[in-house]
């Protein structure tokens, strides 16, 4: 991680510590190198406000002689060729090569907030950038960040803290509450409050991906990135052993699990989405399983992945598996104590309640990647555990098992209205 180089430009002393002074703490306490330039600051109190941008800076572990100031004009500033070139010229001086800008959105209404976006766009390139709002001037509708970074207690602390160095504009920067603005950012990635960051990437970036995705903190990235890094992985979804194979398994359920977890990865993996998707009779079923982390989508009736390998892995404990697909239901299984977990039906023969697992366990054929199950007895059950893939916060007291390393297996009971995942049993090894 130390050897990514990210540096934060703001058009104002202030503007880095308002919307990202949390991801420069996570930044710092991981060892990166991280530098500050302040674009503006040629007023009359231009050397009070650069004494409060350095000690703003050293409150979040940012030394001071790594602070540095364009001296361009305030309210005036423009991506012109003067401003460019005098930027270049700075971070040159200084022998900074970062692989990570952190800038304004356009989304803005303040025309230096825009202008330093466009300068730091062409000050720089083959950079992977992470633009931040600023909560006085923002504008909400195209803001769309997909990178977080949670506003802890201990982040929240250097934050203030910083921000309350920044004496000469106490009063600009409570016209507006930022905490009820990073409680809004928050609930867009299932967090109590956060910053949030754009992503975009100049033509020639070769960005670390990774180790960029390692700083957001938000459920989905915490959960994935564990898996997968900075490779790709690929869905099994379902198939049977003949076309037109007689086996009554409806796949709407499934196939709006799928879509939602696909979409989850458009939206918020970078530079790409790494989801491909295979049917599990696909004839590159050996080839793949043997280089990469898997998903497999279905229980032993319509995934012929779970049916031959996944529910014999050494490792499975819960199953969704079937004697007589036709005549009996599918159902959870506990391979060691044989206990049998069957779907539930009223009495006019609707499902009333679904049985089914949410794995992520060593993939044995393929020493360092992950086979990832999501399962039930019938398609409602998988659609819930891949719902909760494309969304782990949505259910916490699910996800917290997930947070530590190794094999885990969770089994789950969900009611026909496709709700909260109640728990039957966790294990993790």
């Amino acid at each position: 991680m130390p050897e990514l180089r990210l540096l934060a430009i703001g058009a104002h002393p202030d503007d880095i510590e308002i919307g990202s002074a949390a991801l420069v703490t996570k930044a710092v306490g991981l060892g990166i190198e991280t530098h500050f330039v302040v674009l503006t600051d040629d007023g009359d109190d231009r050397e009070a406000r650069r004494g409060e941008a350095a000690a703003a800076a050293e409150a979040l572990g940012v030394p001071r002689d790594r602070v540095l100031f364009a001296g361009l004009r305030d309210g005036r500033l423009r991506a012109d060729a003067r401003s460019v070139g005098k930027v270049r010229k700075l971070v040159s001086a200084h022998g900074l090569k970062p692989d990570l800008i952190v800038t304004h959105t356009t989304a803005d209404s303040h025309n230096d907030h825009v202008e330093a976006n466009r300068i730091a766009h062409a000050a720089f390139r083959e950079c992977v950038f992470l633009h931040y709002s600023v909560h006085l001037s923002r504008e909400q509708q195209p803001f769309a960040p997909r990178i977080f970074v949670e506003v802890s207690r201990e982040k929240l602390a250097k934050k203030t803290r910083a921000l309350a160095l920044h004496d000469s504009q106490r009063a600009r920067l409570e016209r507006r509450d930022l905490a009820a603005y990073e409680a809004s950012l928050g609930k867009l990635a299932r967090m109590e409050r956060a910053e949030a960051f754009e992503v975009s990437m100049q033509e020639g970036a070769e960005g670390p991906f990774d180790e960029i995705l390692t700083l957001s903190e938000s459920p989905f990235h915490r959960f994935w990135s564990r898996i997968i890094g900075s490779q790709d992985i690929t869905l099994f979804y379902e198939a049977y052993s003949t076309p037109g194979a007689p086996i009554d398994w409806p796949t709407g359920h499934e196939n709006a699990g799928r879509d939602q977890l696909r979409q989850s990865f458009r939206d918020q993996w970078l530079p790409y989405s790494p989801l491909s998707e295979a049917p599990s009779n696909s004839p590159a079923l050996d080839q793949i399983i043997q280089a990469q982390s898997v998903i497999l989508a279905g229980g032993a009736v319509s995934n012929l992945v779970v049916r031959d390998l996944y529910n014999r892995f050494r490792s499975t404990l819960w199953a969704i598996d079937y004697e007589m697909p036709r005549l009996e239901p599918a159902y959870l299984y506990n391979r060691s104590s044989g206990l049998r977990f069957y779907p539930k039906y009223d009495t006019q023969n609707t499902l009333s309640e679904d049985f089914g697992v949410i794995a992520r366990v060593a993939n044995p054929y393929a020493p360092g990647e992950h086979a990832v199950c999501a399962a039930g007895a019938t398609g409602l059950g998988t659609r819930v555990a891949l719902e909760f893939l494309a969304d782990p916060g949505a259910q916490r007291d699910i996800a917290q098992y997930f947070e530590k390393p190794g094999n885990v297996q969770v089994a789950f009971r969900v009611g026909a209205d496709a709700g909260k995942i109640e728990l039957v049993d966790a294990c993790h090894e």
